[in-house]
């Protein structure tokens, strides 16, 4: 009986009290916490849209910030910091207009176009992938598949007809995501620029609000964040600007139509792993169809030859190692977060999941530390230390 009644108590001063019934207020408070915010949850709404507002921007800033401040250093060794952002953003600027007067007309004419013939091109594909099946055991199988996509496609063809005025009524909502759009591109430099010009403002500022006996941990939080989100990004704009070019050479090469934008597409799409590049695949396929069988092949080979050397050559030594992450938690983190916050949830999904990761770690270690002080003597467990060289050798 007093062995039970002193592992009540162990338990009760684990949790943080002394007697029993602090563990009861603890859940009356919890349950009480949780229907107020239920019943006052419309108090935080306007606080979710400035949220929202502000986190396309502030990302697109923290893009910008990892991107430019390797070259800012460089530069400031010979420079002041000021000027050499100064001389950055000049030449980015300069960049951009020169790429306005040739590149964004050429592409913008080659994107049209495509758009324009792309219900040629899958027309033309499927005909030629019915001709080629019609001479195989499946082809009444493959027959009866066309006839259900053509279905669909006559069906959705339909629906936008009739409800035409329905999807009028949804030009807010374009309205308003052209209007994001702009905003991260304005604002998104504005930030980075400040941010660039003096870096540990900001975070020095952070810091004086956090109490001191706190500072420890988050000095070590914010440093792992800091390099493992900077690795990252720097690595995925970089990897995929590497993609986008040797998928431009490649394509010219082998003589392929619409090489440039289709290159482009495939870079930019490959900041979404796994998944973003084969978003491209297929219009390449039908535009690889509509010149010849033969293209065909020398695309799917072209492809595929790319990927395999840009995994296995390009990703490790430009992103390295740090994140660890398996693909299949890749796949269900893509998934779960294009469901929660759209296309922002796909773009910046690793990111957010990568500082959620940080954070259970961080706290598992916590909990760990106290489960040793009040239950080591029943076993103890190991790695209850968290430091910036155990996590990322863990890692």
């Amino acid at each position: 009986m007093e062995n039970k009644s002193k592992e009540n108590s162990r338990f009760i001063r684990f949790l943080g009290g002394k007697t029993s019934y602090y563990v009861l207020g603890l859940l009356i408070m919890l349950a009480l916490v949780i229907y107020i915010f239920q019943k006052v949850g419309f108090v935080f709404k306007p606080f979710i849209v400035i949220f929202a507002t502000a986190l396309p921007p502030v990302l697109f800033a923290l893009i910008l910030y990892y991107l430019l401040d390797p070259l800012i250093k460089r530069l400031n060794k010979k420079l002041s910091r000021n000027l050499s952002v100064v001389i950055v953003y000049i030449v980015i600027l300069m960049l951009i207009g020169l790429g306005s007067i040739w590149l964004i007309p050429f592409l913008q004419h080659q994107a049209k176009t495509l758009i324009a013939s792309f219900p040629d091109l899958f027309a033309d594909f499927q005909q030629t992938l019915k001709q080629f099946l019609a001479q195989t055991p499946f082809s009444d199988a493959f027959n009866q598949f066309f006839s259900s996509i053509d279905d669909l496609t006559s069906n959705f063809t339909s629906f936008i007809g009739d409800y035409w005025e329905s999807g009028a009524k949804s030009l807010g909502n374009i309205f308003s995501a052209v209007t994001t759009t702009f905003i991260t591109l304005f604002t998104g430099p504005i930030i980075a620029f400040f941010l660039l010009k003096d870096p540990h403002k900001f975070y020095q500022s952070v810091l004086g609000i956090v109490p001191p006996k706190f500072r420890t941990d988050f000095q070590t939080l914010t440093k792992i964040a800091n390099q493992q989100l900077g690795a990252f990004l720097k690595g995925q704009i970089i990897a995929s600007f590497i993609l986008g070019a040797v998928y431009w050479v490649t394509f010219l090469l082998i003589g392929l139509e619409f090489a440039s934008i289709l290159a482009i597409a495939a870079g930019i799409l490959c900041i979404i792993p796994y998944i973003g590049p084969f978003i491209a695949f297929f219009p390449g396929l039908f535009i690889a169809f509509q010149d010849s069988t033969f293209m065909a092949i020398k695309f799917i080979l072209v492809w595929f030859i790319v990927q395999l050397l840009h995994g296995d050559l390009v990703v490790p030594r430009v992103m390295g190692n740090r994140l660890q992450i398996h693909p299949i938690t890749i796949l269900i983190v893509l998934l779960v977060m294009g469901d929660l916050l759209g296309l922002m949830g796909v773009i910046f999904g690793i990111p957010i999941y990568t500082l959620i990761k940080l954070l259970v770690v961080f706290t598992f270690r916590k909990f760990k530390q106290r489960y040793n002080k009040f239950y080591g003597d029943q076993g103890v467990y190991q790695k209850a230390d968290f430091s910036e060289k155990d996590y990322l050798d863990k890692e």
